[in-house]
Order: C-alpha cells, then structure tokens, then sequence
C-alpha cells in the first residue's frame, strides 16, 4: 500500500483515480478547494486537504509523507471558449507552477514517485503510421505547458525518483462538459469533430484514465501514451451516432473547422497513437478499448435527451401560430395581406407605403421557414431545438420591432397602441423560451454522473 498526494483530485479524471486507488487498497490524500468537493472525497474514502497549490511551502508541508504525488490538475476552459487564447491562461499557470511546486516538493520530502498528466495529440501530422513515445513532439502554443509539465516530472527522475508522464487521449465521459456539448450536437446530426473523417484522433474514457494512473504506480520512470483503440474521426463519429440513434452525422466544412483558431489545430491532425508501450510495462487494459464500446455506455449513462418544460412549449406555440398564419397569408395572397393585416378592418402594413408583391411574398416566405423551425422544435421539444428556434423568431422581431417604433407616426392613436403591444409580445415570447429552455436541467446527467462517484 502506497501513500498517494492527489492534485485536481475532484476533475474528471480526479474522482475517478481517487476512487480507483482507494479500491485498491491506497491511502490517499486529495486537494479540494470546497467543502462539498472535500466531503465528496470523503465519500470516495479519501481524506481531503485544503492547499493554495500556487504556495510552495504549503504544497512541501502537505506533500510530506507521501509515498507517490499526482498532478491531475488541469483548468480547461468550456467548448465555446476553446478559440480565444486567453482562455487557456489559467489552465497553462497550473501546468507550469503547480507541477514544479509539487516537484520540488516531493523532491525535497522524500516521496518515490510522481505522476504527471499530459496530453497524447502533440505529434504531428502522420497520417495512417503508427505512433509511439519515440515519435517527435510538434505541440501548438497552446499546449506548450503541457511540455513544460513534462519536463518537471523528469526532473524528478533525474533528482532519483520515479517520474511518471501519462499522455492522455482526448477524454469522453459523462460528466464531461465537453462530452455533453459532443452528444448535443451528433443528436442535432452534427460530428462534433474537427478533424476528416480519414484522420486518426486519440480518445480514451474518462473511467480508464482514472484506471491507468493506479496501473501507473507499477511503472517503471518514463513517458507513456495511454489511449484507446487507435480509431478515425470517420469511424468515432459512426460510433456516436449510433449512440444517440442517429443514421450519419454531418461534419463540418473544412472553412469552418479552420476558423476554430489554434485550439482546434491539434484535433486537426492526423495522430495513430499507439500505448503499446504501457500496457506492457503494466498490464493496464482499458475497460472500454475504443469509441465503439465507449460512446453507447456514455451515452445511456447520460439518458435520454433533456426536454424543455411545458410552458416553453406552450410558448413556443404562441409564437407558432401567428408566424404561420403570416407566412401563408404573405406567400399565398400578398395584395389581400398588403391591404387587410392585420384585419378587422385595419390596414398596418398599406398605410406605410405603396404595395410590392416581391416584398410581401418574401417577408411570407421568411415567416413559413421561421414557422417550420418552430414545429420542429415543438415537436422534438429538445432544449437545442428550442432555444434555436426561439433564437430565430427573436431575430427576426427585434429589428421588425425597432422599425415600427421609430414609425410610429403613421398610425392613429388605437393603432399605436396595438402596434407597440403587439411588436412587444414578438420580442418577449421568444425570450421567454430560452429563458425557460436554459434552465431544463440535465438531471439524467447530474444523477449518473453522482451515482457513478458513489460506486466502487
């Protein structure tokens, strides 16, 4: 039995060595920076410390009397912040000084091993060739602390330890925030993939990453890729469209994919990552060995597909009938809709200028594809869908709306009033579906993902 030192030990990847090294019989201790993440370690069987990881002595004083230190610690940023280069500026900070804090640490205390997390799609372009360790780095800016993370572990071997890097392929799991992004969209028929179809990715389940850093405490110092079955974006992206019950997914444009900015530039490549090399020297197998056995576990584990309330609905379907009633009214009789909306003998649209049959059958035709956006989404009632179609509607209004309320003056004082209600109500519907929409809670998510911390 080994003392074991925890760093991001309530990450993704974390709980899951936490928990993984407590069954097998470690003692750990693991940073949490909450209560609510210390008593989930707690849980785990772990005795939860508190540490400014960016304070070197406080790190050596915690550090001391620990057998193995594990840096797990990362800080990636959500998928929409990916692009913007600052985003990444807290996550290299840890890179850089915790895991030479922790270094020094376990350095000066005595400890025999440590562990560093790393990232195994740093290689370069090399199409259908295999990879190993051997295999020249070609990181991106972005990733370049990862280099230097790696540098601190081999320090320690140098110093007399066990320096440990385990190169991780990109992690799915179901309480990834990546992850759920990835299912949302191959739902809405989308690869999630930045990469061709004919272009090999590194992907590894979050439960075997959890796995591979117990095995890592049996394996002699050195750098080990640690991935599933070497598989292609064409070949995952079948897997997860399975998955979801989806027959193919689209993959985006290659214009699009280079606009992702120098974050994507790594999933761009083409990398056949092999970790040949550490299951020897351990005997580690992962439990789920590619994409195909990973994506449908994944997958039932984060349940069906979150759907939007009842009254997100009922709005959805007060923005539906109006809109469609335009859009036929518009496309099929533009002079009647011209000199009779919005009826009742009133006449909105012909007191604000003389009649264009071009314009009024486009301005219906717009109103019928806003209307088949909305049905959709009434009928799937997904929380992308909804909030998509809602996005639509609101789009539209908000110009129309500002148009009418500059105009003003061309209608009578009844009408002005109407006029303002009306636009209003075209502004708030669709408002108040994302609102209601963003706060569906994926709580087939946040279940699974707390019954799995719970189990063994």
């Amino acid at each position: 039995m080994s003392k074991v030192f925890v760093v991001g030990a309530t990450g993704v990847v974390g709980w899951r060595a936490v928990r993984d090294l407590v069954k097998a019989g470690h003692d750990v201790t693991a940073v949490a920076r909450t209560p609510a993440k210390a008593a989930t370690l707690r849980e785990l069987g772990a005795t939860p410390v508190s540490v400014d990881v960016f304070d070197a002595a406080a790190v050596k004083e915690a550090v001391a009397g620990h057998d193995v230190v594990a840096n797990l610690a990362t800080h990636i940023p959500p998928t929409w912040k990916m692009a913007m280069p600052k985003a990444w500026d807290e996550n290299d900070r840890i890179r850089r000084e915790v895991s030479r804090n922790l270094v020094d640490a376990a350095l000066a205390t005595g400890a025999e091993r440590y562990i560093q997390e790393s990232i195994a799609f740093m290689y370069g372009d090399h199409g259908a060739e295999w990879i190993d360790e051997e295999t020249p780095l070609a990181p991106v800016p972005y990733v370049q602390s990862a280099v230097e993370g790696e540098d601190q572990a081999r320090r320690f071997t140098d110093g007399g330890g066990i320096g440990i890097v385990l190169r991780f392929g990109g992690f799915y799991g179901p309480d990834s925030g990546q992850t759920r992004d990835m299912v949302r969209a191959a739902r809405a028929h989308l690869a999630p993939a930045l990469g061709s179809r004919d272009s090999y990715f590194p992907a590894l389940h979050l439960d075997d990453a959890g796995s591979a850093v117990v095995a890592a405490l049996d394996a002699p110092a050195g750098t080990y890729n640690v991935v599933g079955d070497a598989l292609t974006w064409g070949e995952q992206m079948d897997a997860l469209a399975g998955a979801v019950g989806v027959r193919r997914l689209a993959f985006p444009p290659a214009a699009g994919v280079k606009m992702a900015g120098k974050a994507a530039a790594l999933m761009q490549r083409s990398e056949r990552v092999s970790s040949a090399k550490f299951k020897k020297a351990t005997g580690w197998e992962p439990a789920y060995p590619s994409s195909r056995d990973g994506w449908p576990a994944v997958v039932r584990q984060m349940g069906q597909t979150p759907k939007v309330s009842k009254l997100a609905r009922i709005l959805l379907l007060f923005i539906l009938i109006p809109t469609l009633e335009l859009g036929v009214w518009a496309t099929l009789a533009p002079q009647s809709f011209f000199k009779s909306f919005p009826g009742g003998g009133q006449h909105w649209v012909a007191v604000d200028g003389p009649f264009n049959e071009h314009l009024v059958r486009d301005f219906g035709a717009l109103n019928l594809a806003v209307a088949l956006v909305l049905i959709v989404a009434l009928v799937v009632g997904s929380r992308l869908l909804a909030t998509t179609a809602a996005g639509a509607a609101l789009v539209f209004a908000l110009p129309h709306t500002l148009y009418h309320l500059f105009n003003l003056q061309v209608f009578s004082g009844s009408d002005k009033f109407a006029n303002v209600v009306s636009l209003a109500i075209t502004v708030v519907l669709p408002i108040a579906v994302i609102w209601s929409a963003q706060r569906t809670q994926m709580t087939s998510v946040a279940s699974s993902s707390r019954a799995s911390v719970a189990s063994p």
